[in-house]
């Protein structure tokens, strides 16, 4: 897997610019937009890195690399994939905290923790051929051409942690809650 995300989005589909270029929390964010929002975890555990998350996080071939995967809803739907990868060794130290979030958003612990630094992001435009593609369709039950997704790397006392963030069409459905 290459690593071809880019700091720019050349073209976009309308509607979905505003969510993607928003710094700050997507779970804050959401929420502001439904009655009801909840997190459903997937899968968490260890294995091995691809080289497109070596690469972003700066680790070695064949690191043990702690993955989180998560759908979060909004009104019983679900309109994002998020995929959280950080290095095993810093599970003991900065990202302790990780392994224990179950349906708990990992945005509230990003956004509060005065320490993390946040890169900036990064955008790519997702095929049906991509993994991460096919595991966020995997709730939605439908299959658009493409799926934009974006991602950014946190760093706490100086150890990595990637989140991908994978918008599902439903995202465009929500507005402001009055």
């Amino acid at each position: 897997m290459r690593n071809d995300w880019l700091s720019f989005i050349p073209a976009i589909d309308a509607g979905y610019a505003p969510w993607l270029h928003d710094h700050g929390s997507l779970t804050r964010r959401i929420q502001q937009r439904c009655k009801v929002f909840n997190v459903r975890n997937l899968q968490a555990g260890l294995s091995i890195a691809n080289r497109d998350e070596m690469s972003a996080l700066n680790i070695p071939r064949q690191q043990h690399i702690y993955t989180r995967e998560v759908f979060l809803y909004a009104d019983g739907k679900p309109v994002v994939f998020a995929h959280s990868v950080v290095a095993a060794p810093h599970l003991r130290h900065a990202w302790h905290a990780l392994q224990h979030l179950g349906n708990r958003p990992l945005g509230a612990l990003l956004f509060s923790h005065p320490l993390v630094q946040r890169a900036p992001l990064r955008f790519k435009a997702l095929k049906p051929s991509h993994p991460l593609y096919r595991l966020a369709v995997s709730a939605s039950g439908i299959e658009p051409h493409r799926l934009w997704a974006r991602r950014s790397v946190f760093s706490l006392h100086g150890a990595p942690l990637l989140v991908t963030e994978v918008f599902l069409p439903e995202i465009l459905n929500l507005h402001p809650v009055s």
